[in-house]
């Protein structure tokens, strides 16, 4: 009968250590996947915010991008310019507030608190309808090469037909000329442009963010597992001071160097699995922009898993070994007071 409950011991100790892992990985991930902040942090560290505004120039240069709205001035433009255009007239505190509120509403989308989400267009309203707006149109047409003479020419013709202007310095004799068109024209496309645009919203069918939200039920108790086995690991074992400081010391010290070591030298492993899954998995889920940089994300996600895992790896190996020291001089003492 004691081998058998020993028997059943050791499996209910190896099963601990096989679910304890699991639940580390389950649970931290289903806590910190899925929350704006954990992405805020890491896209920061990152600069990933330094790139919206080349992410705004990809998108006025495509073929479907319609710039007959914009003032003469800049139809036509390069991505070059529409990127300087943008960083001119954003300062990077204004970037950083859109891009942490699309973060935001995306991952209240994710969690079912709102059906769609939603990027901020009043910053870049404010400014295009501001005087920050003209100085940024001015500003970019003091980058470029001086106008000859025929361009001024036809500049100053395009100005009153409504024709397309050829984009060059002009001499500051025409800017007093160029602001009221530029302010007026801008005030009129902001007044075009919508508040918000929505990024990503769901089906009125069969939305899958009700899989997604299963999924991660499941993931919040997969602590309760380790937990089974380990009241059973100590029904079956666990009778004196010292050997329920063994039996339990020996399993946490085996979690959480494994743990701990998963999470030092798994980095790559780890990080090709998310990129993967946000391909495959999520696609589903998150507006493209987001997926663009499925890099970005699946990084934050390594950082924001493996941080907290590394750290509770630690203290749950330094746990265990203290109380297999513990048991073991328990043991010694025991020993010493029989003889």
């Amino acid at each position: 009968m004691d081998t058998l409950k020993k028997s059943l011991a050791i499996l209910c100790s190896i099963l601990f250590v096989v679910t304890a892992v699991a639940a580390l990985f389950f649970f931290n991930f289903e806590r910190r996947a899925f929350t704006a902040e954990t992405y805020q942090g890491a896209f920061a560290r990152d600069d990933f915010y330094n790139k919206i505004p080349g992410l705004m120039a990809d998108a006025m240069t495509t073929a479907t991008a319609d710039q007959s709205q914009f003032p003469i001035v800049m139809r036509g433009m390069g991505r070059e310019a529409w990127e300087a255009f943008f960083r001119s007239l954003l300062p990077p505190e204004t970037i950083t507030l859109m891009g942490n509120e699309a973060l935001s509403s995306t991952f209240a989308y994710l969690n079912m608190q709102t059906d769609t989400a939603q990027l901020s267009l009043l910053p870049l309203k404010t400014s295009m309808a501001s005087e920050t707006g003209v100085q940024a149109v001015l500003s970019l047409l003091g980058t470029l090469p001086e106008c000859t003479f025929n361009q001024i020419a036809q500049m100053s013709l395009n100005l009153f037909s409504g024709g397309q202007i050829e984009f060059c310095n002009p001499p500051a004799d025409l800017y007093p000329m160029l602001t009221p068109i530029i302010q007026g024209q801008l005030q009129f496309t902001a007044a075009a442009i919508p508040d918000q645009i929505t990024i990503i919203t769901a089906p009125l069918q069969n939305d899958p963010r009700q899989k997604l939200l299963d999924v991660r039920f499941l993931m919040r108790f997969t602590p309760m597992f380790p937990l089974a086995f380990l009241l059973g690991l100590t029904l079956f074992a666990v009778r004196t001071l010292k050997s329920w400081l063994t039996w339990w010391g020996i399993p946490f010290f085996i979690t959480g160097s494994s743990a701990f070591m998963m999470s030092l030298i798994g980095a790559p492993v780890f990080g090709a699995v998310f990129q993967r899954m946000l391909v495959n998995r999520m696609s589903i889920y998150l507006p493209p922009i987001l997926l663009d940089y499925g890099s970005d994300l699946a990084a934050a996600m390594l950082k924001a898993l493996l941080n907290p895992i590394l750290w509770q790896g630690l203290l749950l190996a330094v746990l265990g070994l203290g109380m297999v020291v513990i048991g073991y001089f328990l043991k010694e003492q025991n020993s010493l007071a029989t003889r």
